[in-house]
């Protein structure tokens, strides 16, 4: 699978924060603030199976790994859990 720079470099903040929040760290609130483009960074790396993004009470987000994106952070030698 084929990420851009920018998808990569998303993913890696997330999953490096992963551990502060129990391995589904926040997209909405939490320690990154996400820019127009780091959403559409999001929305590729869910698109390419890597996350898929929940909803919290009204209008919080988080993330949760999938299988392939777990494996993708343990190639990147970063532990989401």
């Amino acid at each position: 699978m084929k990420l851009t720079e920018a998808s990569l470099a998303t993913f890696k903040m997330y999953a490096e924060d992963a551990q502060n929040w129990s391995g589904n760290p926040w997209v909405s609130i939490g320690n990154i603030n996400p820019s127009k483009e780091m959403r559409g960074n999001l929305s590729d790396l869910s698109k390419k199976g890597l996350i898929d993004i929940h909803g919290y009470d009204n209008d919080d987000t988080y993330i949760v790994f999938t299988d392939a994106g777990e494996e993708l952070a343990k190639s990147l030698g970063i532990e989401i859990y």
